[in-house]
């Protein structure tokens, strides 16, 4: 193996063992992988570590990733989410099995303003879990729906997950953002109605009632009082319109404007741009007064960037070494040694996934291994639009394998303890997510590329 594979492998098991064995901030691990990165590049390091950290402080989906949670705690502050799961109640609410309907719904819908398990699983369920219960669920049923449901934040873009996963320079060389971005909407769209079969079937097995009269308001007035959140969403749209179909093909062909300033607009920083705007305009009346009140909501906030931040910038400065020194090409000279067929390959790549997932977070698991396993499904020829898709599905299983943040989130809202969640997490969400996923990466289950 090559110099560069050794450093990835350092790498990986560096970050593992700070964030399992120390159970200290996976920021930290990033780090130090960084260095210990850095220290495989020999002679070479004092010249690389500069223009490699300059990659990551100046990334731009390092802004776009600290944007979308400063987004996600206003849309969070100003109670948006829940006026549109209120008018989601009032549409689905009366069916049987309506509550966790409800919560799926609004699960997905959250994702695409807030791409955190923990924090779906927190805003959704601390309205839903009540409901759910009244209507019949068990306990460990309800939150077990809501953790499994949380997965949507590692699908459903934007999300933290898919920065990473931009930031290791193969990736970026072979995937385009916006294409990225539709891929991953359809492979969403799969995970959503995967999780409706779901809550069809629970349903249907346990004899489960719609949600209780009282608390569903008419269409009417939850419209009234809450379709304005909806326009949040033109922040997803407007990039969207501006990117894809005719009118991306118009600007494109006008004199003054065309391909070249075309490719310069970044789709990943403006959507949160736009979000930011439309959640400041529309929950105006419901944002912090003052300089006290913002102050305080950004001490409140704060912890959220201590994480994420060093994780994209080193995740981006020790993918810039590696590239440096050689790592794809090694990689993919190393996989295809193996000559393993490609149903195997996609299989392996997904159990690790998966496994890794258990002990740490999403993000972690895909900035500790996701340019490894992106290497090993590329040298079997899986797309590298269709491996990052699947890579992402892969790790998407987090908010329901055992010891995973969102089950302890959704079992404490719930008062249940965690164990008696695992089995029916395993059996309806970890597993099918699994099989779906492998299939994506297959091709057996289409994804635009």
């Amino acid at each position: 193996m090559g110099t560069a594979v050794w450093a990835l492998i350092a790498f990986i098991l560096i970050v593992l063992i700070w964030a399992i064995f120390t159970k200290r901030n996976i920021g930290e691990a990033m780090i130090l992988g960084f260095i210990i990165t850095l220290i495989f590049s020999g002679s070479r390091a004092f010249d690389l570590f500069l223009p490699s950290l300059m990659r990551g402080l100046t990334h731009s989906v390092v802004f776009a990733s600290l944007a979308f949670i400063f987004m996600a705690q206003l849309i969070n502050y100003t109670g948006l989410i829940g006026r549109i799961i209120q008018i989601l109640n009032s549409l689905i609410g009366r069916l049987p099995g309506g509550a966790a309907y409800v919560n799926t719904f609004g699960s997905a819908l959250f994702a695409l303003v807030a791409g955190s398990g923990s924090g779906i699983a927190a805003t959704t369920g601390s309205i839903t879990i009540p409901w759910m219960e009244r209507s019949g669920w068990k306990k460990e049923h309800a939150a077990s729906i809501v953790a499994g449901n949380s997965g949507f934040g590692s699908i459903i873009p934007p999300n933290s997950t898919m920065f990473i996963m931009l930031g290791f320079a193969p990736v970026a060389a072979s995937v385009g953002e916006s294409d990225l971005f539709l891929a991953l909407y359809i492979a969403g769209l799969y995970a959503l109605i995967h999780r409706l079969v779901v809550v069809y079937i629970m349903t249907k097995k346990y004899n489960i009632q719609p949600v209780h009269p009282d608390l569903i308001q008419p269409l009417a007035k939850s419209f009234s009082e809450g379709w304005s959140s909806l326009i949040i969403f033109m922040g997803i749209i407007i990039p969207l319109i501006i990117n894809f179909g005719p009118l991306a093909k118009w600007f494109s062909a006008q004199e003054s404007l065309g391909a070249p300033v075309m490719d310069s607009i970044s789709f990943i920083v403006w959507v949160p741009v736009f979000m930011i705007l439309f959640t400041l305009l529309v929950g105006r009346n419901h944002l912090p007064k003052g300089k006290k009140e913002w102050t305080t909501f950004f001490e409140k906030t704060a912890p959220s960037y201590y994480v994420i931040g060093p994780v994209l910038i080193f995740t981006f400065a020790t993918s810039a070494v590696l590239n440096e020194i050689g790592l794809t090409e090694q990689l993919q000279t190393l996989m295809t040694s193996f000559a393993l067929p490609k149903w195997l390959m996609v299989a392996i790549v997904g159990i690790v996934i998966t496994l890794v997932a258990t002990p740490l977070a999403t993000s972690a698991t895909i900035a500790t291994i996701g340019l490894a396993s992106f290497g090993a499904l590329t040298a079997v020829g899986v797309d590298p639009l269709l491996a990052v898709v699947t890579i992402m599905m892969f790790g998407a299983t987090e908010g329901s394998t055992p010891t995973s943040g969102p089950i302890y989130v959704a079992t404490g809202m719930a008062k249940v303890g965690a164990e008696k969640t695992y089995v029916p997490l395993l059996l309806f969400y970890t597993i099918p997510l699994m099989i779906i996923s492998w299939l994506i990466g297959m091709g057996i289950i289409p994804i635009p590329i």
